[in-house]
Formats: structure tokens, C-alpha cells, sequence
């Protein structure tokens, strides 16, 4: 039976798949992305593009070089699709005391810093933020359309032939050293970018990694009038005409990836203290971020099949990681490039058991 073949199979559409198809089409590779449509993390993240921890005033892991390779990558694919899906935007940081104003001073006498935080403070002129102190602001953070972005992208892919909506099945793909073979389809390589649904994936259940869940409501709320991001509890995110997307929650004790009463309730609350008008909660929604305990993504090759890859472990930095890892990963499929240590699938590779995985 003749098979459809491509250079690479990519299993999952969230960021991490979205920048795997974007890097291999850079390549001029022909691919196959399989991935069942409904909610995923991705797609109902807030979309803030900020490398500096707000807790900590501190920078991310490797922020500076994943900064610089995600802007123009973001802003390519905003060209692309003629729509406004990468926009710099401020994040307002509201201080609960004055020892975090001085915390703040004190993280700008750090050189890279000094990048993304402003020196000047903002006095709060809003009388629906409930913000005593004054406010830190940030420069060169921005707001990321995640949703309208894989929509955008999941479309052009669709018009090529190159998406498959549904879900994989893993007693259906063959491999040998050679060729990957899939229902009706081959490529040389396949892919997984699954996010936390790789708990299911028998070639991959070897690792560590944990789902943590996230929830947001979206609320309208006239009297708020913020055009700025806002990090108080948590991120209350402008969406235009007095909508606004406020979370997200964290937790490991889930049973399920649906939007629950807790949760809503856990963010009303936390709502009710960052601002002081009334406001409508008109939507809900929840996803499973990957997780993993060093708090490193998870990047390469399967300890025993040479074909198969996974890019996962972006926890609730997906949009900062996807554009440069997805760039790593590609070359070393298909350039040989080494893959740093310490995002190396390999350093799990003393927890897989040949004898009891596949």
C-alpha cells in the first residue's frame, strides 16, 4: 500500500508543536502535524510574553537569549497572517509593601535588568486598581494572541494538507531505524509535542514530568479602564472593550483539564482584592501545563529509537521557550547540532528501562 510521506510527523499543536512546524517549514522539510482539536494550554494561556520574574524581580532561566530569538519569531508570524498577534505591552507590578519597592530598586543595579524594568516608578491613578504603593512598570514585555495564533497557523497548515485532526493513536505507529510509519502515512522523523498528555505516551513515560493545572476567567468590567498588563496576584490582561482575562491558578491536585468551581471561586477572590469595581465573570477556562522538577524543558531523542523525538516541559513559559528550542531541536535532527545538557532528553536516560519500555 502506497503511504503519504513526509520528512517529520508532529504529534500536539500547542506552542511547542506550532514552533517545531514553523522551524522544520524553515528547513524546507514537508510535515505532517496530528492533533486532536479541543483545549489544550496553549491555547488558553494569557499570552504575556515576560522574561523577569515578578515574584523574585529576577530574570528566567537563559531569558536574555530566548528573548532575543522570540521577538522577531513572534513578529515573522504576526507578518505572515496580517493579523495583530504580537504587541509590546507594560506590565504594571503592584507592590504589597514598601521593602518590595526596594527590592525592585535593587534588581535594577543588575545590567540585564535594567532592560526590561524601568527606574520610574508609577503612582496609581486608577481608582479601580487597589494599589497603595506605587507601581513598578516594564519595558520591552508584550502580549502574546496564543489562541488566535494556532488558529491562524492550524488554517494555513490545513490549506497545504499538512494537519490531521485526530488524535494519535500510539498501537498504530511502526518504527525501524529508517522510516516511521503511521496508519496511511511515513516520514523519516516523528515528533512529540503533546504538553502534559505525554503521560499517556508509552515512548516517553519514562520522564518526570508532572501536569500542573491553570485556570482563568474571563470577566467584563467597565469601570477598570486598564489598558496596561497588571501582576498583583495574579495577571489581569487587557483584551479590548472592557473585556479583560485575569489568572492563572496552579495546582497539581486535578482530576480532570475542565474548568472547575474552585477555581473560579479561588480567582474572584483574588480579583476582588486587586480592584475595587464591579465586574462580570462571562468566561472560564483551564489547561494542564508540563512540568518537570528542575524546572528545565525537556529536548531530543529517545534513548533507543534514533527517529523519534520529544519537545515538551514548558511549564507557563511556553511562549518564551518554543521559538528558540524548537530551533535547537531542528538542528539536531537534521544538522547533528549538540543540545545542551541541561535541556537534554538525556539526562533521563538512566530512568528508562529497555526491558519494560518500548
Amino acid at each position: 500500500m502506497s503511504r503519504t510521506h513526509f520528512d517529520a510527523i508532529v504529534v500536539g499543536f500547542g506552542l511547542s508543536g506550532l514552533s517545531v512546524s514553523k522551524r522544520l517549514e524553515e528547513n524546507n522539510k514537508k510535515i505532517l502535524i496530528i492533533s486532536e482539536a479541543g483545549s489544550n494550554a496553549s491555547k488558553v494561556a494569557g499570552g504575556v510574553f515576560n522574561p523577569v520574574v515578578l515574584k523574585k524581580f529576577n530574570l528566567a532561566w537563559n531569558s536574555q537569549e530566548l528573548y532575543e530569538n522570540a521577538v522577531p519569531f513572534y513578529q515573522q508570524l504576526q507578518e505572515q497572517f496580517q493579523e495583530n498577534l504580537f504587541s509590546e505591552k507594560s506590565i504594571l507590578r503592584i507592590f504589597k509593601s514598601a521593602k518590595e519597592q526596594n527590592d525592585w530598586f535593587s534588581a535594577l543595579g543588575k545590567p540585564v535588568l535594567d532592560y526590561f524594568l524601568r527606574e520610574d516608578l508609577k503612582s496609581n491613578t486608577n481608582p479601580s486598581l487597589n494599589a497603595p504603593y506605587k507601581m513598578g512598570v516594564t519595558k520591552h514585555t508584550a502580549l502574546l494572541e496564543t489562541s488566535k495564533l494556532l488558529k491562524a497557523y492550524e488554517r494555513y497548515l490545513k490549506e497545504k494538507d499538512w494537519f490531521l485532526d485526530a488524535s494519535f493513536q500510539y498501537n498504530q505507529l511502526i518504527l525501524d531505524n529508517n522510516r516511521v510509519q503511521y496508519k496511511d502515512y511515513s516520514a523519516n522523523h516523528i515528533i512529540f509535542c503533546e504538553g502534559a498528555s505525554v503521560n499517556q505516551n508509552p515512548y516517553f513515560e519514562f520522564l518526570p514530568i508532572q501536569g500542573n493545572k491553570g485556570e482563568y476567567i474571563t470577566i467584563k468590567a467597565k469601570g477598570l479602564q486598564l489598558e496596561e498588563m497588571v501582576k498583583g496576584s495574579f495577571f489581569i490582561v487587557p483584551k479590548g472593550n472592557d473585556i479583560y482575562k485575569f489568572g492563572a491558578t496552579y495546582s497539581r491536585d486535578y482530576c480532570d483539564d475542565l474548568p472547575s468551581h474552585d477555581g473560579k471561586a479561588q480567582l474572584e477572590q483574588k480579583l476582588r482584592r486587586m480592584i475595587t469595581c464591579d465586574f462580570e465573570v462571562i468566561d472560564q477556562e483551564a489547561g494542564i501545563r508540563p512540568t518537570v522538577p528542575d524546572r528545565k524543558p525537556i529536548l531530543g531523542k529517545h534513548p533507543k529509537h534514533s527517529n523519534v523525538y520529544i519537545c515538551n516541559g514548558f511549564g507557563s513559559r511556553g511562549i518564551l521557550f518554543a521559538p528558540t528550542l524548537s530551533r535547537q531541536l531542528v538542528a539536531a535532527i537534521f544538522s547533528g547540532k549538540e543540545i545542551p545538557k541541561e535541556i537534554n532528553v538525556s539526562r533521563f536516560y538512566d530512568d528508562f528501562d529497555a526491558a519494560s519500555s518500548l
